[in-house]
């Protein structure tokens, strides 16, 4: 019998296998984001339509023959229309292939029963085109789905208790609440067994077997030829730094790469010290799938011939927050009684909000979660099934360079209140590596497909939004303007903190302007006080008019930035002006950037 009690069901319809992958890694993004979401096939809700009630839905499908539901969604489409769900709240994306006559039939076919039905849709509905690229699609959907599934769970239950810590009385208190249902035991899926040999592999052996999310070319080591510092070194700006990689792969303006990277070495052997391998850290071990466990639930990232610290360093996600089976699975592994009672609240559906509190908006790190439980001693085989894969990190390419590309990134300083109520810093994971890159080291990177965020040569011309590292890719837009024997309209809008300290290629933009390759450049600075303009947004609104007479005549819009700050806040502001410019509601006004979007005129690269 399938758990009756799962925050949010995602339901999948798959006949080709795309929908079901999808499906996979939303699971996996919101299992890191503290999301509880329960992943099943249609067909597996056979016997638990009851479960749909009062229930929020995310569905992935796709199409067969002629508009036809999926074989492993088929049953359930028919239950679907003998009994519609109640008070369901719901999104779904759609797959299709525009080569076929009835493209996406089935994920309109569903969109409309759902709709007919009741069901309140609480993000919007996209169909992807196979023939043009699904992720052109797929991944501007699944980054903007987080803030409104998270807005609708935290609707459901929201008693957050913003002074939780963890002391003694906490400890107390959790002990005695009652928990109404038994917590399942985790099981073990494998069987561990060292050899007496070293692992003798090395990076990326192994890694490179990985599927590459929307890979374009296959993985090729690289090299840096140089790291160069673009911000003044201050207390008030991050450090940005530019790289430049020797490759063989052929990159243009608007591609972006993967870069495979690796945990921290200290945090690497903190960890095998408090796992207690640190003995057996390079010596191969071999793991065996236990039979009794279904194949597919397996996870595949999970290399059976590997060593501990290899595993660590280069396969394993350590920053990710922790689901809920593996503080299960800590519980088990406590000695102290009221540690273990506490573990096993946190994972309770009673807990949720502490668990939230205390561990999730404060992205406590599995080190310290094992600090705040430390008569937990996890063993390393069964720790390596609750610990997802280490994923690629993704960058857009700034300049097409005679050797390779560059490109730029920030060091990354997480700031996050810890449990002693503190603020402290956490350096990135992938930035912090980077970082420490000499001339000479090598990279794993892979091209990555990106169909749309191209530059526009004649026609309409483009405007050009960015903040941060996000201006970069908008560079190598501009060098290959200068290198068109046609007349390009461009508008670029920028945005930085201090235009003395961090404004990233701004000498460079000024060039391209005073050349004549960029027509208007316009900025916005944050911290500076003589700025007219703070934002980005801030020079939308100034420059309403000319921006809305380029996109009447054409022009295309590219947007590169933060998915939650400067994405959403330049899309609301292009609603307002739009409105305002052309007589028409918000509603329509955002209509009419659905429509751009669909037709390659409203052009995102954005990153959470």
């Amino acid at each position: 019998m399938l758990d009756k009690t799962p925050k949010c069901l995602l339901i999948y319809g798959s006949q080709t296998g795309q929908a079901e992958a999808i499906s996979e890694r939303i699971v996996h993004d919101s299992g890191n984001l503290g999301l509880e979401v329960e992943l099943l096939c249609g067909d597996e809700m056979e016997g638990n339509m009851d479960r749909l009630h009062d229930q929020v839905v995310v569905f992935v499908v796709s199409s067969t023959g002629e508009g036809d539901p999926p074989e492993n969604f088929e049953s359930f489409w028919g239950f679907l229309n003998d009994k519609p769900p109640q008070n369901l709240s719901y999104t779904l994306l759609g797959l299709g292939d525009s080569n076929y006559t009835e493209f996406g039939g089935f994920p309109n076919a569903l969109k409309d029963f759902l709709e007919e039905s009741g069901a309140r849709s609480f993000y919007e509905f996209q169909l992807a085109d196979d023939q043009v690229g699904l992720e052109l699609v797929v991944e501007p959907w699944i980054e903007g789905l987080w803030e409104p599934l998270s807005q609708i769970l935290r609707n459901q239950n929201n008693t957050l208790n913003p002074s939780l810590q963890l002391d003694s009385a906490l400890l107390e208190k959790l002990a005695h609440l009652e928990i109404t249902k038994d917590l399942p035991k985790v099981k073990q899926m494998f069987k561990f067994e060292f050899s007496e040999d070293d692992f003798k592999s090395s990076f990326p052996d192994g890694v490179d077997k990985f599927i590459l999310p929307f890979a374009a070319g296959p993985l090729e080591r690289s090299t840096v030829l140089r790291r160069t510092c673009l911000t003044e070194r201050s207390e008030k700006t991050k450090e940005t730094f530019e790289i430049e990689l020797k490759t063989v792969a052929c990159y243009g303006p608007g591609d972006s790469f993967g870069v495979l990277c690796h945990n921290s070495e200290r945090e690497v052997w903190d960890l095998l010290d408090r796992l207690k391998v640190t003995q057996t850290a390079h010596k191969q071990y071999t793991l065996t799938p236990d039979p009794n466990v279904k194949p597919r639930l397996l996870p595949k990232h999970v290399l059976l011939n590997c060593s501990p610290y290899y595993a660590l360093k280069y396969t394993l996600d350590v920053r990710s927050l922790p689901k809920k089976a593996l503080l299960l699975y800590l519980a088990e592994c406590c000695e102290n009684g009221k540690e273990g009672d506490c573990l096993r609240f946190l994972a309770s559906k009673e807990g949720s909000k502490d668990l939230n509190d205390l561990i999730y908006t404060r992205s406590l790190t599995l080190l310290e979660i094992l600090s705040l439980f430390p008569s937990s001693s996890p063993s390393f085989c069964c720790l390596l099934q609750h610990l997802p894969r280490l994923t690629p990190r993704y960058y857009s390419v700034s300049r097409v360079s005679q050797h390779g590309v560059k490109f730029v990134f920030n060091h990354v300083t997480n700031i996050r209140e810890h449990v002693t109520r503190e603020l402290t810093g956490v350096p990135g994971v992938c930035s912090s590596w980077l970082r420490g890159l000499a001339e000479g080291d090598g990279v794993f990177v892979y091209r990555r497909k990106n169909a749309v965020f191209k530059p526009t040569v004649g026609d309409g011309g483009m405007v050009m939004i960015g903040a941060g590292t996000g201006v970069a890719p908008f560079l190598g837009f501009l060098d290959h303007l200068a290198e068109s024997t046609v007349k390009t309209r461009s508008v670029l809008i920028t945005g930085n903190r201090y235009k003395e300290l961090d404004s990233i290629y701004g000498n460079e933009f000024t060039e391209h302007h005073l050349n004549g390759t960029l027509d208007t450049y316009l900025t916005a600075y944050s911290r500076d006080e003589n700025s007219t303009c703070k934002y980005v947004q801030d020079v939308i609104e100034l420059h309403d008019k000319d921006i809305v007479s380029y996109v009447d005549e054409g022009a295309r819009v590219f947007v590169c930035g933060d998915a939650k700050g400067l994405s959403v806040g330049v899309y609301e502001m292009f609603c307002r002006v739009l409105s305002r410019i052309k007589g028409v509601s918000e509603a329509e006004a955002r209509e009419m950037i659905s429509g751009m979007k669909k037709d390659g005129r409203y052009c995102e690269d954005i990153w959470s």
